[in-house]
């Protein structure tokens, strides 16, 4: 694992060379000629000032630098519904400077934040909802005030690959205690809020019903965060949800069969890059968008200029 003075180099490479990115004009190039369009993945937004309150501050993004990114993504890009993009990719058509929005897990700083601003600029958006998670005071498990900031990437993959996410299982085996209630922010929105945001044309997607890894999972476990968690969704909502976003970006043919076996229209996951005529409606690439991202970086990567090896 590298020490904190390797990570702070390694910030500095990479601000330095997005910089030169952008001083260059690559990125605007790249904009320009790229055939392929945007589906930008953030997480939560929250008031300027408590974005370090969650373990995983990378997601919980500022309100002023989201404003700051819709900005400047609405004077350069088309941004349209995630269903228009898909129905487009479907027609064979070229979608450079074309974006969708989306949201996951449904956190209530993206509810009250980040929806708000963006019907001010008539922007749409998808939200993923984690279908189990509505009406909790508690938080996520990786935002658990007590889990450890500095957990090993060995220790990590073995809480995804072995106890397959669960978070009951990963919090055992941590030793951590039912949190107390979090700032409101890092909580997930309430149902009341979800069909609110629905009723003014925000889409609602599905995040599973209780963000496993769907690949470990049985059948009987499969159905009930693919199909059953549509069905919740749809109850609570009030809506019909389209899209569905594999929990950690895994899926494999048989999670995949049974996405589009439960009705929806396709699903994305978090690998990076853009999406080209002919992509797989089923395995849509996103562009994750960490909270600290400066803007020459953000640029790159609306993009698509974003390699894996750089850190933001």
């Amino acid at each position: 694992m590298p020490s904190l003075r390797q990570v702070q180099a390694l910030r500095i490479l990479s601000s330095r060379f997005y910089g030169a990115l952008d001083a260059l004009g690559i990125p605007r190039a790249a904009r320009l000629l790229r055939r392929g369009g945007t589906i930008l993945c953030y997480h939560n937004v929250v008031p300027d000032g408590t974005a370090g309150e969650g373990v995983t501050p990378g997601l919980h993004m500022p309100l002023a630098r989201f404003e700051s990114q819709v900005r400047w993504l609405a004077r350069h890009y088309e941004i349209v519904r995630l269903r228009e993009l898909v129905e487009r990719l479907k027609r064979g058509e070229q979608l450079s400077r074309v974006a969708a929005l989306t949201f996951d897990d449904g956190y209530a700083g993206s509810l009250h934040h980040a929806v708000p601003l963006l019907a001010r600029f008539g922007i749409p958006a998808t939200v993923f909802v984690v279908a189990e998670a509505p009406g909790r005071w508690d938080s996520f498990w990786w935002d658990h005030p007590d889990l450890p900031g500095s957990i090993a990437p060995t220790r990590l993959r073995y809480m995804l690959d072995e106890l397959w996410a669960d978070e009951h299982g990963i919090q055992g085996a941590i030793g951590l205690q039912r949190p107390p209630p979090v700032s409101p922010c890092l909580q997930p929105a309430d149902w009341q809020v979800i069909a609110a945001a629905a009723r003014q044309g925000v889409d609602i997607g599905v995040h599973s019903a209780t963000h496993r890894r769907l690949p470990r999972l049985t059948d009987a476990e499969l159905q009930r965060e693919v199909s059953m968690s549509r069905r919740v969704v749809e109850r609570e909502a009030g809506v019909t949800p389209d899209f569905f976003a594999y929990p950690y970006g895994l899926w494999d043919e048989r999670v995949q069969a049974a996405v589009q076996a439960a009705g929806y229209r396709g699903a994305v996951t978090v690998e990076p890059g853009l999406n080209t005529a002919g992509a797989d409606p089923w395995a849509l690439r996103r562009v994750a968008i960490p909270a600290s991202i400066r803007d020459p970086a953000f640029r790159a990567y609306a993009a698509g200029l974003n390699p894996r090896w750089v850190l933001r």
